[in-house]
């Protein structure tokens, strides 16, 4: 099992696959333990930087799903770059098709809130911490004009505006039952 949390930036996905890991004892393999680790070899969103993010990522996937072990994994909807929707949704159905053709599935969960809340959440240690975006213009100008939709009409579909992180977690934690 894949647990695909997807979003804005700010929209409560670590908070969230955190709360989740601790519910379900399900390991979490978040979006900066590849993204901060690649940053301080290839300039961010280089070329090289993403062809070797996403096949550490696919890496880990097909090894995990080989192995029979489940995951959480948090991704950022709100790609960089020219056709930035078309390559975020390509690499979600790759990752579903290394974790389904072992036998596995895929359960895709969007979180999102509206942007004066995402605004309001970028000042916090935790962001800081694990060297997250920060700067209220560069969110906006980010979002602004990307497609942050569903992936799939069937996805889980979460504003963490009005549930907290526990209430986030166990509504999809239920949805793995």
């Amino acid at each position: 099992m894949l647990i695909y949390l997807y979003g804005p930036p700010a929209s409560g996905k670590l908070t969230v696959a955190e709360v989740l890991r601790d519910v379900t004892g399900l390991p979490l393999f978040h979006n900066h333990l590849t993204v901060n680790a690649l940053r301080n070899i290839f300039p961010f969103n280089s070329d090289a930087y993403v062809e070797v993010v996403h096949r550490l990522r696919l890496d880990v996937f097909e090894t995990a799903a080989r192995a029979g072990i489940s995951l959480i994994f948090t991704n950022n909807s709100a790609w960089r770059g020219p056709d930035a929707r078309v390559r975020f949704a390509t690499f979600a159905s790759q990752c579903q098709a290394v974790v389904e053709g072992h036998g596995g599935r895929v359960l895709f969960v969007r979180l999102w809130a509206p942007l004066a809340t995402l605004e309001q959440r970028l000042d916090s240690d935790a962001r800081r911490g694990h060297e997250k975006l920060l700067d209220v213009d560069e969110l906006r100008e980010l979002l602004r004009g990307r497609d942050l939709s569903l992936l799939h009409p069937d996805d889980l579909d979460l504003d963490t505006s009005t549930l907290d992180a526990h209430e986030a977690a166990r509504v999809i934690a239920e949805a793995l039952k």
